[in-house]
């Protein structure tokens, strides 16, 4: 098997045969064939080498894009979240291939960005630590030039980086009135992979029943989840979750008998403080998940009456099969963002997702999960790339908006301030936004709720301070969430060391910290420093290519933002690509003809008040007079029309 599968046309085959070498002596293994024909069998171990293979690189070209050959097996790469693409002269992608950034192999840094590309599929970089515990990434990595609205407790994205800063003060720092407790998803001993499922449920349900008891301050699942499978110490995990205390178990089928076990934990001495085993049929399991979490409630000192048990049933769901439904969503979720999410990849995430609401309503965040996938396609056409058309932007615009109203009708009222924050976002009137903001910014709960963009229009509505608090809550009850907001925040407070502190002591190795970090040590005027973080960065995701626009307008370097600028065109690369550019350039004239194009489409406004500032980093960047719809649509929200710049670009001056 290769670790490489190397796509060409039969006329590169001289330049394809040199990179396979190269690729080679670097220590990856590859497998190439050396002369394309139609033969069925040579179809059939085609097909057997692509899927078996870790990456696919295609080597675009004037012939490469010609080519039939190419254009599927490139196609079977980008479906498996596994491509890498170069051009071996220049040559843009095809249509369908233009979001997966191809490495420019005429630049004379070509080759070693593949290699470093490669090295971020197939190894790890040796200058790059790997974090103590392996999570999913947050960021989008299919493209230089798109930008993710993936769903973000990220952001970036959405709700999973591998994050274990502070988590050690956290665990000092415990709240006198509360006792910390985290649920680890229960284990399950069966051999039928759905039975994974049906375990995480039980956690989940009592993770669910603990949260309604205000003695109680419980890890949320997107942190606590994360830590599955680890042999990590009970001490260790306890501290990078920020808890004194552990619930764990097992379950094992056998037949239409389950066996479940539970245990509490003290972390300090590994002490064993309650543990029981209980032997079950059928749907008597469900009493076990709520016997479970009472018995672990008293044990950690909660005196339960008629009312805190009332508390606890409701806040259950007793609907494993649901439970079963969403959690394969949200594991295809996870794995699709992790590869590069699209409208198309999400699809079948959001089938599992529609399938676990319909069957029990009271998994409203089910909807919340699936409108990221029309928020890809809103959001990927409002930048300029050629995915659907003005009437498909609405409808997705709309559908969100739908589903949104049916997670609120379903939700509990605690809910209620982050899901109209999310729904304002893509409201056509934002007249009610300071007071949707300023409602979210004071909630206690909103660890429970999937969210994306919950520092939206904060900086215009001046409560950049409020946000910083609100992060800070956050991290208490979801230490291992994205800190990427927070560090962007405190670079706009002024408070660059400890945004750059962070940064460097996350042990978040996700390209989305990265990126910001890279801002921050700019903004401090460390810029070989921010080259430093660049190079550990792949050279093919999409926060690559803004990490180094921000390092050529630090430097002052017209020349090379102005190349840029003309390699961008030469990719058809999308509107904001080039605003980016032209706005650090200080070439106002440009900046606003590309801000128009944006703010004519159905979610220009929309991605102007989210991604817009987290692309850039570089205030307004053109005149608000060009984007007449964003314009009004911040009057109506009373938001201030100047935005403030968190670096001195030297060629904006």
């Amino acid at each position: 098997m290769g670790d490489v599968f190397l796509s060409y046309a039969r006329a590169d085959r001289e330049q394809a045969e040199r990179l396979a070498a190269e690729i080679e002596a670097a220590g990856y293994s590859v497998w190439w064939d050396r002369h394309i024909d139609g033969g069925s069998e040579f179809a059939a171990e085609i097909e057997r080498r692509l899927e078996e293979a870790q990456v696919v690189l295609v080597l675009w070209s004037k012939d490469g894009v010609a080519s039939r050959w190419v254009r599927d097996e490139a196609g079977i790469g980008l479906e498996a979240g596994k491509l890498v693409a170069t051009s071996l002269d220049g040559t843009p992608p095809p249509i369908g291939f233009k979001q997966i950034h191809a490495i420019d192999m005429t630049d004379e840094r070509g080759h070693s960005d593949l290699l470093r590309a490669l090295g971020h599929r197939l190894t790890s970089l040796p200058e790059t630590p790997a974090p103590e515990v392996e999570r999913p990434a947050a960021n989008r990595t299919i493209a230089i030039l798109m930008v993710a609205m993936a769903l973000v407790v990220v952001a970036a994205g959405f709700w999973w980086t591998n994050r274990s800063s502070d988590s050690e003060a956290l665990a000092n720092e415990q709240a006198s009135e509360q006792t910390g407790v985290a649920v680890l998803p229960f284990r399950s001993l069966s051999d039928d992979e759905n039975d994974k499922y049906f375990a995480e449920g039980v956690a989940e349900e009592i993770l669910n029943r603990l949260s309604a008891l205000a003695e109680l301050r419980v890890t949320a699942r997107s942190s606590s989840f994360q830590l599955a499978g680890t042999d990590l110490p009970v001490g260790e995990v306890a501290k990078q979750l920020g808890v004194t205390h552990l619930v764990d178990g097992t379950v094992r089928r056998n037949g239409n008998d389950w066996r479940v076990t539970a245990q509490l934990v003290r972390a300090e001495d590994g002490s064993q403080l309650w543990s029981d085993t209980y032997d079950v049929t059928g749907s008597d399991i469900l009493a076990v998940q709520s016997e479970i979490a009472e018995r672990a409630a008293e044990a950690l000192g909660v005196l339960l009456d008629g009312d805190k048990r009332s508390r606890m049933a409701e806040a259950g769901i007793d609907n494993p099969e649901a439970y079963a439904l969403f959690a394969r969503g949200m594991e295809l979720f996870g794995r699709v963002h992790n590869q590069g999410a699209t409208y198309e990849n999400l699809a079948e995430a959001n089938e599992y997702f529609d399938r676990a609401f319909a069957l029990e309503p009271r998994f409203w965040n089910a909807q919340v999960a699936a409108i990221d996938r029309y928020s890809h396609l809103l959001t990927d056409h409002s930048i300029g790339f050629p995915v659907g058309g003005p009437e498909m932007a609405e409808e997705a615009r709309l559908e969100i908006e739908r589903r949104l109203a049916a997670a609120r009708a379903n939700a509990p009222r605690w809910a209620y301030a982050v899901l109209d924050q999310q729904a304002i976002q893509y409201s056509n009137d934002w007249s009610d936004a300071r007071e949707i903001v300023e409602r979210m910014l004071r909630e206690e709960s909103g660890c429970s709720v999937l969210t994306s963009y919950n520092d939206w229009l904060v900086i215009r509505l001046g409560l950049v301070d409020e946000y910083i608090d609100y992060s800070r809550r956050l991290q208490k009850c979801d230490p291992l969430t994205s800190r990427t907001p927070l560090v962007a925040m405190l670079i706009y407070s002024g408070k660059v060391d400890e945004a750059i502190e962070i940064a460097e002591t996350s042990g978040d190795n996700s390209e989305a910290m990265h990126r910001i970090h890279v801002l921050a040590l700019v903004a401090a005027g460390r810029t070989e420093d921010a080259r430093e973080v660049l190079d550990r960065m792949d050279p093919q995701a999409y926060y690559h290519g803004q990490a180094e626009t921000w390092i050529l307008a630090a430097e002052g370097d017209r020349e090379g933002l102005e190349n840029q600028f003309e390699k961008y065109q030469q990719q058809g690369a999308p509107d904001v690509a080039l605003l980016h550019v032209a706005t650090l350039m200080g070439d106002r004239e440009t900046a606003n003809k590309y801000a128009a194009r944006i703010d004519a489409r159905p979610a220009g406004p929309i991605w102007f008040a989210n991604s817009g500032i987290v692309t850039c980093h570089c205030g307004n960047g053109f005149d608000l007079d060009a984007t007449p719809r964003f314009k009004a649509r911040l009057e109506e929200a009373g938001a201030s029309l100047d935005l403030p710049s968190p670096v001195d670009w030297p060629l904006q001056r």
